[in-house]
């Protein structure tokens, strides 16, 4: 009996246990609340705003030229004969002041052709004494002549009577003057070759190149120098029409730049001429550009702004007042920009562009001052868009 009791016990303890954690769970399961439900709340897009700003701005224009001399010559004698002397600085990259002596021909030959010349002026000059002596003789003469007529014949001559040229030697005097005039002339003509036997500097200039030297025979015309003016260089650019209309030309000041390992040099320049003419293969008109005294060091370390060097111009163009600069990123399609209201929703607007350039915007119209452009990219833009504003010099 008391086996079966013990064996019932066994049974029983189980399935008391398992009945007990169901009453647990199902009181569990009656007291549990339901979680409540949470909607989740659109923050809006996140966003790179700027603030607009009204400017006045100065427009500047930018291109690129090589540096060429504004005046380049090729030097010739205008007599022939051997060199008898050359200036030391006569050689590639010589500097000369206008007026400086190059260098002399030999002057023997010129020096007794102008002696003959004047022997033969002084010989006409007697030439010309005697024919006036000789003339005012037959003068004389011939009044003394009419004088004796008139007594001899009792009758009174005409006082207004012409002699005939020959018998007061006018002839004779005229040739003895031009005899006169020539020789002043030949004579004129030597000094004048004498004075070309020394080559002087046309201008302020430099040598790009020579060919004569001492003792060498030089002929009339033959080239012995090329040279350079360096009172001024001359730069032509290129820029596209619609740049024209920004500029006054002639006299529109531009700034010429040289980068040399990350050190910038700067002279000053104006645009002086328009070539009239467009580049055919990029549609270009044709500024040109001087700068004054290009090859006065500005310091110690500053180059020489050389012939053939590649520069930037920038070129200050009309100022506009009433502006809104903006980076180029802001503008959309159909000239439209993204605006952020006050209530943190898109707006979107047509502006006025009134100039564009790879960075940046100006626009005339369609924007007030004060006003937040939106500068971010927003896949499916649509007025009223919810946004979020972070600063142009904060990452969204």
């Amino acid at each position: 009996m008391i086996d079966k009791i013990k064996s019932r016990k066994r049974y029983l303890v189980p399935v008391g246990v398992i009945l007990l954690g169901l009453l647990i769970m199902v009181a569990l399961a009656a007291s549990r609340r339901k979680p409540p439900k949470n909607y989740p709340v659109f923050p809006g897009v996140l966003v790179q705003v700027t603030e607009a700003t009204v400017e006045t701005r100065q427009i500047t224009i930018r291109a690129n030229g090589t540096v060429k001399p504004f005046r380049e010559i090729t030097l010739s004698p205008q007599v022939s004969g051997r060199v008898e002397w050359v200036s030391p600085n006569f050689a590639a990259g010589g500097h000369f002041k206008k007026g400086d002596v190059l260098l002399r021909i030999e002057q023997t030959d010129y020096l007794l052709a102008v002696d003959q010349a004047r022997a033969a002026v002084a010989g006409a000059e007697y030439a010309l004494a005697v024919a006036k002596a000789n003339a005012n003789i037959a003068q004389n003469e011939w009044q003394t002549m009419q004088a004796a007529q008139q007594q001899l014949s009792g009758i009174a001559t005409d006082t207004n009577e012409t002699p005939d040229a020959l018998v007061l030697h006018e002839p004779q005097l005229r040739h003895a003057e031009a005899d006169l005039a020539s020789a002043q002339a030949t004579l004129q003509m030597a000094e004048l070759q004498l004075a070309r036997t020394v080559i002087a500097a046309p201008f302020n200039c430099r040598i790009k190149n020579e060919s004569a030297d001492p003792g060498q025979h030089i002929s009339t015309g033959a080239p012995i120098a090329t040279l350079y003016s360096t009172d001024k260089v001359e730069i032509e650019i290129g820029l596209p029409m619609s740049e024209l209309l920004w500029l006054e030309i002639p006299d529109a000041r531009a700034t010429v730049k040289l980068n040399l390992n990350s050190h910038v040099f700067a002279w000053d320049g104006v645009v002086v001429r328009s070539l009239g003419v467009m580049n055919e293969s990029e549609r270009l008109a044709r500024l040109i550009v001087q700068v004054e005294n290009p090859f006065v060091r500005q310091s110690k370390h500053s180059p020489e702004l050389n012939i053939g060097t590649f520069v930037e111009v920038e070129i200050e163009g009309r100022q506009l007042e009433g502006i809104i600069p903006l980076p180029r990123r802001a503008l959309r399609e159909d000239s439209n920009i993204w605006i952020a209201r006050e209530d943190s929703t898109l707006d979107i607007r047509p502006v006025i562009v009134e100039r564009m350039t790879p960075t940046e915007l100006l626009i005339s119209s369609g924007l007030t001052s004060g006003e937040m452009v939106i500068l971010s990219s927003i896949s499916g833009a649509a007025p009223g868009l919810k946004l979020r504003l972070v600063s142009a010099g904060a990452t969204p």
